[in-house]
C-alpha cells in the first residue's frame, strides 16, 4: 500500500520597509529513501531569483539563493510530489518491526564514537538532571524498544499540544516545565531523554497529512512536521505527538541534532529593521 501526496509549502515573508542583499536558505525537498519517493520538487520565488542545491552534513538538501535588489515582500513556493509508504522491496512502511539491539550490543557499536553527535546535549536537547533520574527509574530493565515506548507514552502524556504556547528557542526543559508545546518540544524532548539513557535519536523535519482516512482527491491545510529516529541496529521512526510509528501520511525532509539543524527557512537580510513570517502547507491525496 502506499499513497501519493502534493505538498505545497508557502512561505510569506513581509519586511518592514526595502530588505536588500538577502540571503536564504530552504530546507524543503523530501527525501529519497527506502520508505519514501520524491517524483517532482521545484522552488518557485517572487522576486525570481537563480537557485543552487546542495546537500549538507546531515544529508538534507538545501536550495540556496540571494536577492540583491530592493524588495518588500518575499514568497517562497516548494512544490512536491511524493509517493510514500513501500520499500524497495515492496515491503510495507508498516509492516513486520526490525529486530533491535540489546544495550551491550548497543553500547559496543557506540562506543566507536560513530554516533557521537546523535548522543550529545545540544542547547535545545537539554533536560535536568532531575528529570533524567525519573526516566532512568522508568526505564529500568526495558530493551530499547521498550524503553523509546515508555518515553514516547510519558512525554505524549505530559505535554499538551498548544500552538503558541512556545518558541523556536525552547528547549526540551522548559517545555516540559510548562508541560505544554508543538511537535518541535514534543520531539526535542523525546530527543533528549532517548540521549540520556544511551540511545543515538535525531530530530527529522517533514510533513504530516492531517487527515489518516483522506482518499484519493483529498485535500488539507496543515504545516511541517517533526518526529524523532532511534538507532538501535537501523533508524527506527516515533512520532513523539501522536504517540505512533510514522507511516504514510509522515513525509521525510530532514534529520539533524534539533531543528537548529532543519530550518525550513533561514536568511539573513540588510535594510528593513522587522519582517513578519505567514506559512501555510497544502496537501492533496494523489492517488
Amino acid at each position: 500500500m502506499s499513497w501519493r501526496l502534493a505538498i505545497v509549502h508557502e512561505t510569506a515573508v513581509e519586511y518592514g520597509g526595502a530588505a536588500r542583499a538577502s540571503y536564504n536558505e530552504l530546507r524543503m525537498t523530501p527525501q529519497n529513501t527506502a520508505h519514501q519517493t520524491t517524483l517532482t520538487h521545484h522552488v518557485e520565488l517572487d522576486p525570481r531569483s537563480a537557485v543552487w542545491q546542495y546537500t549538507d552534513y546531515w544529508g538534507t538538501r538545501v536550495t540556496s539563493f540571494d536577492l540583491q535588489e530592493p524588495h518588500g515582500t518575499l514568497t517562497i513556493r516548494a512544490l512536491s510530489t511524493v509517493e510514500t509508504g513501500t520499500t524497495a522491496s515492496g515491503v510495507r512502511r508498516s509492516g513486520a518491526r526490525r529486530p533491535v539491539m540489546s544495550w551491550a550490543e548497543l553500547g559496543e557499536r557506540t562506543a566507536t564514537g560513530d554516533f557521537a553527535e546523535f548522543l550529545s546535549r545540544t542547547g535545545r536537547t537539554t533536560v535536568d538532571p532531575a528529570l533524567e533520574e525519573q526516566l532512568r527509574e522508568r526505564t529500568q530493565g526495558a530493551d530499547p524498544r521498550e524503553a523509546v515506548a515508555e518515553i514516547a507514552a510519558w512525554v505524549h502524556g505530559t505535554l499538551t499540544y498548544m500552538p503558541g504556547a512556545t518558541g523556536v528557542q525552547t528547549n526540551a526543559q522548559e517545555a516540559w516545565d510548562q508541560k505544554s508545546g508543538v511537535c518541535q518540544d514534543f520531539s526535542h524532548l523525546g530527543v533528549a531523554m532517548m540521549r540520556a539513557i544511551g540511545l543515538p535519536a535525531r530530530y527529522v523535519s517533514g510533513y504530516l497529512f492531517p487527515d489518516p482516512d483522506a482518499e484519493p482527491g483529498a485535500s488539507a491545510v496543515g504545516e511541517s512536521h517533526a518526529w524523532v529516529e532511534y538507532w538501535a541496529g537501523s533508524w527506527i521512526g516515533i512520532d513523539v505527538t501522536n504517540q505512533t510509528e510514522p507511516g504514510l501520511r509522515h513525509v521525510v525532509v530532514g534529520h539533524g541534532r534539533d531543528y537548529g539543524d532543519v530550518l525550513p527557512h533561514k536568511g539573513i537580510y540588510h535594510g528593513a529593521p522587522d519582517s513578519s513570517l505567514d506559512v501555510v502547507v497544502h496537501f492533496t491525496r494523489l492517488a
